[in-house]
């Protein structure tokens, strides 16, 4: 009996600490979101996300704060963009969306494009989002464009922008 309480012991000590593991995001991990500018009106910045936290912005134009600053989120966050990353496939879609060939009919020629990368366990994915990409096919990219609101979001990119 005791054998048994052992070895369950053991057992659930290996799964808690296989989840802990599961959870950590590798050290290269580094998620960045660019905006483009658009005939000198649109913001015109990148976001750059660490694995530890460290946010670096750099204002190119038409934003509150040119140049670089520096802030930091939680680990908690960036566990929750890698998440958002692998929701939507992100490793599946198309490398940019701005084009009839890539389900788009072009509307507005004068609108800012956002490029969404992320690097992870030896990968790396970019997507260049086209603002004037309205898609033939209804939702084909609501799930790109939440997570491109979901990561200015997590660093707050307002204070640097407006």
């Amino acid at each position: 009996m005791n054998a048994l309480k052992i070895i369950l012991m053991i057992l659930f000590i290996c799964c808690c600490v296989f989840e802990i593991t599961a959870q950590q995001i590798p050290a290269d991990t580094i998620i960045t979101l660019e905006q483009s500018d658009c005939f000198f009106t649109c913001p015109a910045y990148v976001v750059t996300i660490s694995a530890d936290g460290l946010v670096t912005f750099e204002g190119k134009a038409n934003v509150k704060v040119l140049g670089k600053a520096q802030s930091r989120i939680s680990v908690e966050k960036v566990q929750t963009l890698v998440a958002a990353f692998l929701k939507i496939k992100f490793f599946s879609l198309r490398d940019h969306y701005n084009s009839a060939a890539d389900g788009c009919k072009i509307h507005d020629g004068d609108t800012s494009s956002t490029i969404t990368s992320i690097v992870i366990g030896g990968r790396s994915k970019s997507v260049n989002h086209y603002h004037g990409c309205f898609p033939k096919k209804k939702h084909l990219l609501d799930s790109l464009i939440s997570l491109e609101e979901q990561i200015d979001n997590a660093v707050n990119s307002d204070q640097w922008i407006k």
